[in-house]
């Protein structure tokens, strides 16, 4: 009998990138089977992520916004390691704060992923060169097309060719709504990063209007800071539920995984859609669908617009420079509607 292994996963953040990192897991289970037990590390608003997800046996949580300190966690782990021994840190996030964790922790053993800051770097300072579109030359597939080459050869693991890590939502009660529904999510981290209100409210009305999908209700998912979603209320029609602000993480998980499609930002929302299996709409604007996170599934589509001064950021942080953010208003509710009516017509 092979021996029992215990890997450290660390990603405190953020929402879309720990839905993400899930795909690592699973590969990992495929690999070791029951042999492997994993304790995920993560920011406290982040824990319906992954807690109760099937090939996670337990899982910490930092709450930084509460002053808890970085060495009250290292402790916790140290504490874990006396008790079940860890073979493994994996750090999956790389920043400052996990870096420090590491070091609190010098005696176990880690390993940290490759984020490949240099090549996003020249990308985002390079957006006008031609060559720049073949970004796969530069090792930035999708998360869930690179685990096994990045794993792999650390591990020393078997990984059979064109079988693909994907993500895996952990189990929610069921919303159990009679009609079926279109989800749109209008959130993302930075505001550069959404696509404009007014073309949501658009997209809204040409759905809500067409008499082909009067049988379909749409559902609005949005967190409590996300304000803007209100501007959707201009929209009277009883199949509109604007639920922004008014469901808790798992239930915002339970109302994506039972739509027929998604409509969304660059952001986590999307990826969380993705794991259940749905098939999304994912609009780009300031990053780029090469960065690694654009949709994988077959039925999904990422939507954007060929500007040359885009990407102008890894992450979406950076303000426009121009009076008008034409990588998104160039993105226009017409075009992500035909792609919408396809996605309906073939659900």
């Amino acid at each position: 009998m092979k021996p029992t292994l215990h890997f450290v996963i660390l990603r405190f953040s953020s929402l879309g990138d720990v839905v993400l990192q899930t795909s690592v897991i699973t590969w990992l289970k495929q690999t070791y089977a029951r042999e492997l037990k994993v304790t995920f590390v993560t920011s406290h608003e982040f824990k319906d992520l992954v807690t109760d997800h099937p090939d996670i046996q337990r899982v910490l949580t930092f709450d930084r916004r509460s002053g808890e300190k970085l060495s009250g966690l290292a402790r916790k782990l140290r504490e874990l390691h006396a008790k079940d021994p860890i073979t493994l840190v994996l750090d999956l996030h790389s920043t400052t704060r996990s870096t420090l964790l590491r070091l609190m922790l010098p005696t176990l053993p880690r390993l940290v992923v490759d984020k490949r800051r240099v090549e996003r770097f020249f990308l985002v300072r390079l957006p006008g060169w031609k060559g720049w579109t073949r970004w796969k030359m530069f090792g930035l597939e999708a998360q869930v097309e690179r685990t096994p080459r990045d794993w792999q050869g650390i591990l020393m693991a078997r990984f059979k060719r064109g079988n693909r890590p994907l993500t895996e939502t952990p189990p929610v009660d069921r919303i159990h709504h009679k009609k079926p529904y279109v989800v749109f999510a209008p959130v993302a981290s930075f505001e550069s990063k959404r696509w404009p209100m007014d073309y949501f409210v658009t997209l809204a009305q040409k759905f809500l209007n067409d008499e082909r999908w009067k049988s379909y209700d749409l559902v609005i998912v949005a967190g409590p800071a996300d304000k803007h979603c209100e501007a959707l209320n201009v929209i009277h029609d009883p199949r509109l539920l604007n639920l922004q602000g008014k469901t808790k993480l798992k239930e915002s998980i339970a109302w994506m995984q039972e739509a027929r499609v998604v409509v969304g930002n660059d952001s986590g929302m999307n990826h969380i859609a993705e794991a259940a299996n749905v098939p999304v709409i994912t609009l780009f604007g300031p990053t780029h669908e090469g960065f690694g996170f654009a949709p994988h599934l077959p039925t999904s589509t990422a939507m954007s617009v060929n500007v040359w001064c885009r990407p102008c950021s890894a992450t979406g942080a950076r303000r426009c420079f121009r009076h008008e953010q034409v990588c998104m208003t160039q993105l226009t509710p017409e075009r992500v509607w035909s792609v919408l009516e396809q996605k309906l017509v073939s659900a």
